[in-house]
């Protein structure tokens, strides 16, 4: 199992874990860090400050939702909560983790957040 961390959306408070790749573990020693996202309805995604490694095999299409993701072509981090179903024509997809508990969470925030993402005590 890898590492817990929560991600401030606001005054919204959201816990995952991160796995073990090699991603996910350069992207907890680099917590905590703050990415300005965009709620798109189906996600909140943003580009990342910083580049991370990846194995080539773990780039896939699609998503489940809860999943917290990395592209590498473009150093976008997402957490995606919706469509699920139609993911398979999205590309560049690096699993780093997923989501803890329910995602009706995502629902009720709108707007951009500067999301603070820090490893949970």
């Amino acid at each position: 199992m890898g590492q817990r961390i929560i991600m401030h959306f606001g005054n919204t408070d959201v816990y995952g874990e991160l796995n073990d790749t090699e991603t996910a573990k350069a992207f907890a020693e680099h917590l905590p860090t703050t990415v300005h996202v965009n709620g798109t309805g189906i996600d909140f995604c943003g580009q990342m400050p910083l580049e991370l490694p990846y194995d080539e095999e773990q780039v896939h299409h699609g998503w489940t939702n809860g999943d917290i993701n990395y592209n590498p072509g473009g150093g976008w981090f997402a957490v995606l909560f919706d469509d699920e179903e139609n993911s398979m024509r999205y590309g560049d997809q690096v699993i780093m983790g997923h989501v803890d508990g329910s995602l009706e969470v995502f629902h009720r925030l709108s707007g951009p957040y500067d999301v603070t993402i820090e490893l949970a005590k």
